[in-house]
C-alpha cells in the first residue's frame, strides 16, 4: 500500500502534542530575560507558532480525508466536526462562566451576551470579546470557520486546482475589505483593525489552512508522487528559520511579540506554513526518520490525542482551579 493512501498518520498525531507544548511554552515562558537574555526569552515567546501548526495540520487532515471524494457527505461531515469539537468546549465554557459569575456576579464576563458569543464561537470575530471565557478558545472560531467553508472549497478545488491559490487570496481580500468598512465603527471591535484581522481571524489566516489543503491535494493526485529527499529536515530547518526571524522581530519588552509587526505576520501566516510546516508534514507522511518514529511513539500518541482538552485547560479560570487543587493535595 502506498503510504499516502493511508487515512491515519501516527506521526501527525504526535505532532499535535508538540504543537500544544509550544503554545504552553509561549503562555508560560520559563526563561527570564534578566537571567538568559532577551534573545532566548523572545525565542520561547514566539512559540505561539504552535497555533500555526494546528491550522496547517487541520487543513491537511480535512483536505486529505475529503478531497478524494466526489462530494462531501455534509450530514456526516458536520456531525463529525461537531462531535469532535463542541461538546467538550461547551462544557468547559459553561463551567468557566459559572465560576466567573459565582466569584463576581457583577462581572460583565458573566453576562448572557458574552456567554452566547462564546458558545456560538462568534466571540472570535469581535476584538472586545476575544479573550473572554476560555481565553485561548479564540482559535476555535478560526477553526470552525474553516470547517464550515471547507466543503464548498473542496468542491471548487476538485473542478479547478487554481482555486487552491484563489481562495485564500480572496478570503484575505475579503478580510481587508471588512476592516476598511468596519474600523472606526462601534461594533465591539468587529474586524476593527488589520492587526486583529491577521492575528486572530480565519480571513487573515486562511493561507495556513490552504497550505495544508494544497499538500493534501498534491498527495491525493492520481499517479506517482515523486518527492524531494530530506523533506522532514528541510521542514524543520524552515520552521527554525521562521521562528528565529520572529524572535529577532520581538521588541525589548515582555509581550512585544514579533508577530505583531507586519513582517512578523508575513513570517507566521505565510512563510512558516510554506517553508516550514508544509514540508515538515510532507516529510512526516512520506519518510521514515527518527522524528517520525518519535512522534509515532505511544507516549506522544497519547499526548497528541489529549492535546485538544489540554489546550482548553492549560490557561484560564479552570487552569487556576486545577493548579490550586493540586497544591492543596501536595
Amino acid at each position: 500500500m502506498n503510504k499516502t493512501s493511508k487515512q491515519y498518520f501516527p506521526a501527525l498525531t504526535g505532532l499535535r502534542a508538540v504543537a500544544a507544548a509550544l503554545v504552553l511554552a509561549h503562555h508560560f515562558n520559563p526563561l527570564n530575560p534578566e537571567r538568559v537574555g532577551w534573545r532566548m526569552h523572545s525565542l520561547v515567546a514566539e512559540m505561539h507558532v504552535g497555533v500555526t501548526v494546528f491550522f496547517v495540520l487541520s487543513g491537511f487532515l480535512i483536505g486529505y480525508r475529503y478531497l478524494g471524494q466526489e462530494r462531501v457527505p455534509l450530514r456526516t461531515y458536520f456531525a463529525n466536526r461537531f462531535a469532535r469539537i463542541y461538546p467538550m468546549y461547551f462544557l468547559l465554557t459553561a463551567a468557566t462562566f459559572l465560576i466567573i459569575h459565582q466569584a463576581d456576579p457583577a462581572s460583565n464576563l458573566g453576562d448572557f451576551k458574552t456567554y452566547l458569543l462564546n458558545i456560538t464561537f462568534l466571540r472570535g470575530l469581535f476584538e472586545e470579546f476575544l479573550y473572554t471565557g476560555i481565553k485561548q478558545g479564540w482559535s476555535l472560531t478560526v477553526e470552525e470557520m474553516f470547517y464550515v467553508s471547507a466543503p464548498l472549497a473542496f468542491w471548487l478545488i476538485r473542478r479547478n486546482a487554481r482555486w487552491l491559490g484563489a481562495l485564500p487570496l480572496g478570503l484575505v481580500l475579503l478580510g481587508v475589505g471588512l476592516v476598511l468598512a468596519c474600523r472606526g465603527q462601534a461594533w465591539h471591535g468587529f474586524f476593527g483593525s488589520f492587526d486583529f484581522l491577521f492575528q486572530f481571524t480565519y480571513l487573515g489566516r486562511a493561507v495556513e489552512f490552504f497550505v495544508g489543503v494544497a499538500l493534501a491535494w498534491w498527495l491525493r493526485r492520481p499517479g506517482p508522487h515523486a518527492a524531494p529527499r530530506f523533506l522532514t529536515y528541510a521542514g524543520l530547518a524552515g520552521c527554525a528559520l521562521c521562528l528565529t526571524g520572529l524572535s529577532l522581530l520581538h521588541g525589548p519588552a515582555i509581550g512585544a511579540f514579533g508577530v505583531m509587526q507586519p513582517a512578523g505576520m508575513l513570517l507566521n501566516n505565510v512563510l512558516l506554513p510554506l517553508l516550514g510546516i508544509g514540508p515538515l508534514l510532507w516529510g512526516l507522511v512520506r519518510e521514515t526518520t527518527w522524528l517520525s518514529r518519535l512522534l509515532s511513539s505511544p507516549p506522544l500518541l497519547l499526548l497528541g490525542k489529549s492535546s485538544y482538552v489540554f489546550y482548553l485547560l492549560h490557561m484560564g479560570v479552570l487552569q487556576h482551579l486545577i493548579h490550586n487543587a493540586l497544591q492543596k493535595m501536595c
